[in-house]
């Protein structure tokens, strides 16, 4: 951690030199002040986190001078441990990563970070673990806040006035998705209906497609997908019934418009975590000395970290008049004028009130 503080000295003062003289190009010198930043992640290509992250770091290289490099250790999660002991020990100012396997990724840093103090670990869209190691960063995303805005489109686009929620597993994440969709539905439609279900997983696309059609069944004519690959068969469901799909984390229209763009074509949009943005903004803050350590750090629309993929897809689905309102309840929300409610700190018992009052 000292050794990041005097990085931290260091750019804030050399910033204050180019901000003061503009008669010399400043340089790295022999480079060794330079930040060094490694990503670790299972493979990128993912078009979600991964690549997000990627993006963001690479921005950083470029605009900030950051010295870094990614690893990918693949699909074998046993890999996650002996990845980010390497990086450790290689002395990386920053390691950044998921949670990776599941937790493994995770679990390791909380057991380990001490051991490295020159290190600062940086976890995103890690929300419900409670942290106090200094050197341990979460970063966390507005979830209920993009999904307010999912479900807000999902009522105005409904012509049944039933919407449909496919969650992958019932944890404190999925929860928080689903808080924010109901809630932003009620706001434009307080007669609105939801139908609620989950996969209990996270690859089983013929689970999603069979509680997908479930939902069309009793009426849901817009289905959002909030279950990793089994979203995929609730998305896949939702286009051949003639239904609007709703992604999650990524833009999935980009996703499938090239191999699948019939497919593509009946996603209105997607509910939004911008990785890259929370990055590119949590090593500017270390860059121009602004950064202070919180357990977790949130990001959410004001920061340009959640909302929805409004790309040619969503402006040729979407009217200009519901984009006009979605805007503007979008900006209600990054003010703070809307309050959206988030599953974390609520009960199972007031989540159940919730999905029963738009049963």
């Amino acid at each position: 951690m000292k050794k990041l503080l005097a990085l931290l000295l260091a750019g804030a003062m050399a910033l204050s030199m180019v901000a003061c003289s503009s008669d010399e190009p400043q340089t790295d010198g022999d480079g060794e002040d330079k930040m060094r930043v490694q990503l670790i992640v299972s493979n990128l290509g993912d078009k979600s986190f991964n690549d997000s992250a990627h993006a963001g770091l690479q921005k950083c290289a470029e605009e900030y001078g950051i010295d870094y490099k990614y690893v990918e250790f693949g699909t074998d999660n046993s890999k996650a441990e002996p990845t980010l002991l390497e990086a450790a020990e290689d002395g990386y100012d920053l390691v950044i990563c998921n949670n990776l396997g599941f937790g493994i990724g995770a679990e390791w840093v909380r057991n380990n970070a001490a051991n490295y103090p020159e290190t600062t670990f940086v976890i995103y869209d890690e929300p419900s673990v409670e942290n106090s190691i200094e050197n341990v960063q979460y970063l966390c995303y507005k979830a209920n806040e993009s999904d307010f805005i999912a479900g807000a489109l999902a009522a105005k686009m409904s012509e049944s006035g039933v919407i449909g929620f496919v969650g992958g597993q019932e944890t404190p994440v999925i929860h928080d998705f689903l808080v924010g969709y109901i809630q932003g539905a009620q706001y434009v439609n307080p007669d609105i209906k939801v139908v609620v279900s989950y996969v209990g997983n996270y690859t089983d696309t013929a689970k999603g497609t069979e509680l997908a059609n479930a939902a069309i069944d009793a009426g849901a004519d817009v289905i959002h997908a909030v279950a990793g690959g089994a979203g995929n068969g609730a998305l896949e469901a939702a286009q051949k019934a003639g239904a609007l799909g709703i992604g999650v984390d990524s833009d999935q229209y980009e996703l499938f418009k090239e191999n699948k763009p019939e497919l593509a074509a009946s996603i209105v949009t997607s509910s939004l975590k911008n990785v890259g943005e929370s990055l590119y903004q949590l090593i500017g803050s270390m860059i121009d000395g602004t950064y202070t350590w919180q357990p977790q750090l949130w990001y959410g629309i004001a920061e340009n970290c959640a909302g929805i993929a409004e790309n040619e897809n969503y402006t040729a689905l979407v009217s200009e008049e519901v984009r006009a309102e979605i805007e503007e309840i979008k900006s209600a929300v990054a003010s703070g004028e809307v309050e959206v409610k988030s599953a974390y700190g609520m009960t199972s018992d007031e989540i159940n009130d919730m999905v029963n009052a738009v049963k």
